[in-house]
């Protein structure tokens, strides 16, 4: 089956990773800065959605990334014993440099050894956020979570740990909780965190990050009349806020299997919420159509939190058109009493196939329509056997429309040749 191409034209940028911003035919730029302190070795990574280069700094703490195109990038920095700092929303510009200044990485008290996220990450996925700390010693469970302080406060709703010591040189002890979209937090673990050999926390360890605002992050179409519209949230929505959502011209949609892949941040909601809708219409997409899509801006995820404004997107639908025929054109040997079908890509009106329908030489036949949950086609039962070693031409005139009286855009037609 020839498939319905939809086009969509996306009004408003929509991206996973909002960080990618390419120009093309542009002039490199680069970019500096220095990490203290500068007797540190430290390590700097340069982001654009992934990992794109990485350098070390030299004896004064200098690093600098050479031949970086314009566009908007993050760095991470850090060093043996110090903990990881994130710098975000850094701007290139063709042909200019971008100075970062002085990134000052903070020693992290043993036997503390990292934490992610990096402090002062900013757009911290809602979705897998957590809180990670890891040490070099085991640390009695309990005492770290008596020994971490958030805020503003947060509810942990899960929390991971090594249930003992094996001899391992890397311990992990992880905390899920609901976080609120573009909220920054301020964790601080302080000294009553215990190891397993009665060695406390060295020193307090502070640190922040930014959760992302609540966002549309991908629109996606499918293909054919009754193609299903994806939209992809970065948080938990309720199934409620699809009424928020408007076409036009009016038709009538319904949701189609409601659910999320993503950490939810309630589990008792799980079941009625989802970062996607999956959007479908009763009938099909209405053909030869432009459609308008608002997304409104109160739609709100679980926490609350709404979109802020209003978003809008265009997509266009195919006229209606045939997608299939058997006999194939220009067939040869088929039978005398052959069942000859024709398939479309939406669903026709078939009070206009008698009067659209043409067969030379004439042919003694019945119509039969059908219909199945995407398309229309009808056949011709021939009934009187055609004639021998002839070519016939079937053809199917403008009269013929759709559903929603759309006619067919120019006349279609094929031929064959009997045994």
């Amino acid at each position: 089956m020839k498939k319905c191409l939809i086009l969509i034209v996306v009004l408003f940028l929509i991206s996973c990773q909002p960080e990618i911003n390419v120009i093309i035919n542009k002039e490199p730029g680069r970019i500096t800065g220095i990490v203290v302190p500068v007797d540190k070795a430290a390590t700097v990574e340069l982001y654009q959605g992934k990992l794109i280069g990485e350098t070390t700094t030299d004896g004064s703490g200098f690093f600098e990334f050479d031949d970086v195109p314009p566009g908007t990038y993050r760095l991470i920095a850090k060093a043996d014993l110090y903990g990881s700092v994130e710098r975000s929303n850094i701007k290139v510009a063709d042909g200019e440099g971008y100075d970062v200044g002085i990134i000052e990485l903070i020693p992290v008290p043993n036997p503390l050894t990292s934490v992610y996220p990096s402090n002062g990450a900013r757009s911290y996925s809602i979705n897998s956020s957590y809180l990670r700390f890891t040490f070099n010693e085991y640390m009695l469970p309990e005492s770290v979570e008596e020994a971490l302080s958030i805020t503003p406060e947060v509810e942990i709703t899960e929390y991971y740990y090594p249930t003992e010591s094996y001899g391992n040189y890397s311990y992990s002890y992880t905390f899920y909780g609901n976080f609120i979209h573009g909220t920054e937090y301020a964790y601080l673990l302080d000294t009553t965190a215990i190891s397993g050999y009665g060695t406390s926390l060295e020193f307090p360890f502070t640190g922040t990050f930014t959760m992302e605002k609540f966002v549309i992050n991908g629109i996606e179409f499918g293909y054919g009349s009754n193609s299903r519209l994806e939209i992809r949230f970065n948080g938990y929505v309720l199934e409620d806020e699809f009424e928020k959502i408007i076409f036009k011209p009016g038709t009538a949609i319904i949701m189609d299997n409601f659910y999320g892949y993503s950490y939810s941040p309630s589990r008792a909601l799980r079941e009625y919420s989802s970062t996607i809708f999956y959007i479908k219409p009763v009938t099909s997409w209405m053909t030869d159509t432009t459609y308008q899509v608002t997304i409104s801006g109160d739609i709100a995820e679980l926490g609350g939190i709404t979109l802020g404004k209003d978003s809008i997107f265009t997509f266009e639908t195919e006229p209606i058109q045939v997608t299939y025929t058997y006999p194939h054109n220009d067939q040869y040997y088929i039978g005398l009493l052959p069942d000859i079908l024709v398939r479309f890509n939406n669903f026709i009106d078939e009070g206009t196939i008698e009067e659209a329908l043409s067969v030379t030489p004439e042919a003694v036949y019945e119509i039969y329509s059908y219909r199945n949950d995407e398309y229309s086609y009808f056949y011709l039962n021939v009934t009187t056997g055609l004639q021998s070693k002839t070519e016939y031409n079937v053809e199917i005139s403008t009269a013929l429309t759709d559903i929603y009286g759309k006619h067919l855009k120019a006349p279609y037609s094929f031929r064959f040749v009997t045994q």
